[in-house]
């Protein structure tokens, strides 16, 4: 192994425990919307793919690291298989994802932990695929945004708002109304695809995930 590889492999060990970790920020506020809300669908894929991306990790705005993303998509079967890498090729991650059953297929400590898997294919499945059951509230304003809001039993919540002009902006929230991710979305976009997506996830031990779109394909 590297230094280069060993560096990597411990700023990623840190960023393994920031994703186990629930960060709380801002309340929430729901779309007083309603109406068609099948636009809501428009920035998730609805046939199977396979998408390259070049991602910019870091964690508390200070070191950057660049990995490689592959993932493969299954929308009609909620499936994805994921794998993270490194600019040289090297596997730190595989694992996939169907009907909210993770399974690891290859890790490299510390990577091989449960929480870092679920914390890092759940970031995959909000960026990639659509919140399941339907919409509670959505609709378009005067501007031409839509806003639209899922929400869970459990209280937690899912909302996306935006167009393909300005950009969207997804954000999660927990059972109490605060932020545990933000994502945002931004063009040129290729066939619904967005070239730029940016991950936030925040305190206790906050990271930045940048993507880079470098390839898509069915």
């Amino acid at each position: 192994m590297t230094c280069r590889q060993g560096l990597l492999i411990l700023f990623l060990g840190v960023l393994a425990f920031s994703m186990g970790c629930a960060p709380l920020t801002e309340r929430s506020k729901g779309p007083a919307l309603s109406g068609d809300v099948s636009f809501c669908y428009a920035i998730f894929p609805v046939e199977r793919w396979e998408s390259v991306h070049k991602i910019e990790a870091a964690i508390q705005g200070k070191a950057i690291f660049t990995l490689l993303g592959v993932t493969r998509g299954d929308p009609k079967e909620d499936g994805l298989h994921s794998f993270l890498l490194t600019p040289e090729g090297f596997i730190l991650l595989e694992a996939e994802m169907r009907d909210g059953k993770i399974r690891t297929l290859k890790a490299i400590a510390p990577f091989d932990s449960p929480a870092f898997t679920s914390g890092l294919m759940e970031d995959v499945r909000l960026l990639f695929l659509s919140p399941k059951g339907k919409p509670a509230s959505g609709g378009k304003r005067e501007d031409g945004t839509c806003t639209c809001l899922w929400e869970r039993p459990d209280g937690s919540s899912t909302q996306i708002k935006g167009s393909m002009d300005l950009g969207w902006r997804i954000v999660r929230r927990d059972e109490h109304g605060d932020v545990t991710r933000e994502i945002l979305l931004n063009g040129p976009f290729v066939n619904g695809w967005a070239t730029h997506m940016e991950l936030r996830a925040f305190k206790p031990a906050s990271y930045n995930l940048r993507l880079t779109l470098v390839q898509i394909g069915p």
